[in-house]
């Protein structure tokens, strides 16, 4: 925790500010701010950057992305630094959502921050959803971007017979399209059983999509 607050106190004095100090001549080579923790983060500098992680003794990238971490606690998840600060939050928690929260804009990560109001409790999931609400409410093109390319994710694979004379099924379905089929292997695979199969759930669950797929063959008639 004392590390973490020295690594913000060295950022705060080792800001670049605006485009003229964004790349600085120092001794013959030119001093560029860097982006290390997202929207609304500082800039800071790379040669101050290099000397500190030296002192960290870490390598060039491991050291960038960890004071990128501390970074975007400090600046943009303001309640999860002060947990993290009063030791109700334990630093690699903290930065573990830093890195969660990293890709949002300056808004969406403080609409979470906000809403992580008793940090050391909330779950991976509940800040999942978090994230996923945030980009809803102040990112709406990346959350359609993202629910479009998820849609290409989907697909359906009949593998070949096996031995037995079995094959297997995977897919990835639309929710309203899984449920659907789902609602009519259930209803078939009932009346297999009404009409006196003995079989198992499970084999009349599957002797149910087979029938459905010979409905549909009956069609081309």
């Amino acid at each position: 925790i004392r590390e973490w607050a020295t690594i913000a106190a060295w950022a705060e004095a080792n800001v670049v500010e605006g485009v003229e100090g964004a790349a600085t001549v120092r001794e013959g080579f030119i001093d560029t701010g860097l982006p290390l923790a997202g929207d609304g983060a500082p800039l800071v500098s790379e040669f101050a950057l290099m000397e500190l992680v030296a002192v960290l003794g870490r390598s060039p990238d491991g050291g960038r992305a960890y004071v990128g971490r501390i970074l975007g606690c400090a600046w943009r998840l303001p309640h999860v630094w002060a947990a993290v600060m009063a030791g109700r939050l334990a630093p690699w928690r903290a930065a573990r959502m830093a890195d969660m929260v990293g890709p949002l804009s300056a808004d969406a990560a403080a609409f979470v921050d906000r809403n992580l109001f008793n940090a050391s409790g909330v779950g991976w999931a509940q800040l999942d959803r978090l994230i996923a609400e945030a980009i809803l409410r102040f990112d709406p093109e990346r959350a359609e971007a993202e629910r479009a390319a998820a849609a290409d994710q989907r697909y359906v694979d009949i593998d070949e017979p096996n031995s037995n004379g079995q094959a297997s099924i995977s897919g990835l379905l639309d929710a309203a399209d899984a449920h659907d089929l789902d609602d009519a292997i259930a209803r078939r695979a009932t009346l297999l059983g009404s009409l006196g199969s003995d079989a198992s759930l499970d084999v009349r669950r599957s002797q149910a999509l087979g029938e459905l797929a010979r409905a549909d063959l009956m069609l081309d008639l």
